[in-house]
């Protein structure tokens, strides 16, 4: 055993009061040895066998509770929630996630992003079964699998076995697990992929439903022989089920995150007899608070906040033009109504001449202009954010006006959120202004921020994904359209609000009694920033290497520049 492992920095108690023993590899604390006496038997005693799933979703497999699946989890680490690679935006591909299931590295260091596997980086980021056969020359590698190119790309330094069909994949597989001494044995399945693809990949699907539960009937045989083998006794057995990509779903989305996108949604299950039960579950987004600070624009007797752009002429919209404003605004007294109060406007007065303005009404909101009837949006008055988007579209063959609330086409009663452009009396030279303008109505109290200006009219969907996004910058996929932003939460306690696109419009001066407020609240539609960590709550698809090896008792060397991280089971015995 590698002399770094043997050394044991410390025992700790798992829940019921268990032994864990932790001890140190070479770069990386090693979670999963578990220092047994005997090291003299001529088999190798540490060994692991993974089975790939492609298409097996984790939320389905949570639902249906297959049951061979389920009875290993009493004995297993196991999350519903996994994820394939939450660091990249391409639509994802079976290939792209076995490459980080058997590189350890995510798709901007394999270079997998599509099903095309021969741009795999094998030269810096070798496969796990190379890297076990330069150990040393002693740890050998078995790969079964009916597709050419998994055998072509991955299964280099792997003993090969290229079956048809997932059947004789499954009987080879049987055949060598029964007798064969390799360290790793990796199973490669696609039968539940292709009955997700044929019909949907959902507990609704009768063809995919059936997949899974054969699937799981599959797996439990290969645990029985592994189980009959004659060395059993002597050997200490990992088995990994973990799926490829998850599968599409028909399901509306509600989270825009990596967590929302069913084909990152994976299962990952890591079952040993030592192992007590462990179930990892998947965090919620919407846990993730919106935190910052905002201006205050208060209009009360002669104090009101306001603010505008230096140029007059800018955001004026033409015959064919398509625009899109979207902001954050908070009433800061919950209940309150401020009846024709204006605090977004391109026009000198609030409801007169060219040009349009955005209001508070009964509770609501609305958009006025010179070119349509009112437009109205949803009840804002409860004390809490509200993201607020306008769009105006006039290239298509029907020029409408859109109001939408927190990404919802609702509007306050009797009123309506879209509405026809009757004429293009849309320019002026009033300049854009933000808070109190000439002749608005009641007393008003809001906060607001993250205002976007887009010459872009977006649609519904996108409204829905992106009109929550707290903070954006030049990974944002409309960004060559955002003609302003003004986020202002790095300007609290100034007078100012800075312009991060640099595209012209300036920095706007604010003028009145300002204010900041802060807030650090729960917003259901929001989507603030979420870092790394908060996706590797629950195993990705880069971690299950760092497991075989050590696991393996390899020591993962920091030269080698994984991506994945160790999980500690709880272990209910330590020794055989």
């Amino acid at each position: 055993m590698n002399k770094y492992i043997q050394l044991i920095k410390k025992i700790i108690y798992c829940a019921g009061g268990v032994l864990l023993l932790a001890a140190c590899n070479k770069d990386f604390p090693n979670l999963l040895q578990n220092f047994q006496e005997a090291k003299d038997s001529p088999e190798n005693r540490d060994k692991v066998l993974m089975v790939i799933v492609d298409g097996l979703s984790g939320p389905v497999v949570q639902s249906l509770e297959p049951a061979n699946l389920i009875e290993m989890t009493r004995n297993g680490m196991v999350t519903y929630g996994s994820l394939a690679d939450p660091t990249t935006d391409f639509k994802m591909t079976n290939e792209a996630v076995v490459s980080s299931l058997l590189t350890g590295v995510n798709a901007n260091k394999n270079k997998v992003t599509t099903n095309d596997l021969s741009t795999l980086n094998v030269a810096a980021y070798p496969t796990i079964f190379s890297r076990l056969k330069s150990v040393q020359g002693k740890q050998v590698s078995s790969l079964y699998t009916s597709s050419s190119n998994y055998a072509t790309y991955l299964g280099k330094d792997a003993h090969l076995e290229k079956s048809a069909t997932d059947e004789t994949v499954l009987a080879a597989a049987n055949k060598g697990l029964a007798t064969d001494s390799a360290d790793l044995n990796v199973v490669h399945l696609v039968d539940v992929d292709k009955a997700g693809a044929s019909a949907e990949y959902s507990d609704k699907s009768t063809a995919y439903v059936n997949a899974i539960k054969k699937m799981d009937q599959q797996v439990q045989q290969l645990v029985n022989t592994i189980k009959a083998r004659k060395s059993y006794v002597n050997e200490n057995w990992l088995v990994i089920v973990t799926s490829g990509k998850g599968g599409d779903s028909k399901d509306p989305v509600t989270d825009f995150t990596a967590f929302g996108d069913a084909k990152r949604a994976t299962y990952t299950l890591m079952y040993s007899p030592k192992f007590a039960r462990k179930i990892l579950p998947r965090p919620s987004s919407k846990d993730v608070p919106f935190v910052g600070a905002a201006t205050r624009y208060s209009y009360s007797g002669n104090g009101k906040v306001t603010g505008s752009i230096t140029d007059a002429n800018r955001f004026n919209i033409s015959t064919s033009d398509d625009w899109t404003f979207t902001f954050f605004v908070r009433h800061n007294v919950a209940g309150t109504n401020y009846n024709y109060a204006t605090f977004f406007a391109k026009r000198t007065k609030g409801f007169e001449g060219n040009g349009w303005n955005i209001f508070s009404e009964s509770g609501g909101w609305g958009f006025n202009s010179s070119f349509a009837d009112q437009t109205f949006g949803n009840y804002i008055n409860d004390g809490k954010w509200h993201a607020l988007t306008v769009v105006i579209k006039r290239s298509g063959t029907q020029d409408s006006v859109y109001t939408y609330t927190d990404g919802t086409k609702s509007s306050i009663s009797g009123k309506v959120s879209q509405n026809v452009i009757k004429n293009s009396n849309f320019d002026n030279t009033s300049p854009l202004t933000i808070g109190y303008t000439q002749r608005d109505g009641d007393n008003l109290d809001f906060s607001m921020c993250n205002i976007q200006v887009y010459n872009r009219a977006f649609t519904f969907d996108e409204v829905k994904q992106y009109g929550g996004i707290t903070h954006i910058d030049e990974k944002f996929p409309f960004w060559s359209n955002l003609q302003a932003y003004w986020p202002g939460y790095d300007d609290v306690n100034t007078i100012k609000l800075t312009e991060k696109t640099g595209k012209g419009a300036g920095n706007i001066d604010l003028k009145g009694p300002v204010s900041w407020t802060s807030f650090n609240e729960l917003v259901p539609f929001f989507q603030p920033p979420i870092g790394e960590s908060f996706f590797r709550q629950v195993p990705n698809a880069v971690d299950v290497p760092f497991m075989i090896y050590q696991w393996l008792g390899i020591s993962v060397e920091s030269a080698w520049n994984l991506d994945g991280k160790s999980w500690s089971p709880n272990y209910v015995q330590i020794r055989n």
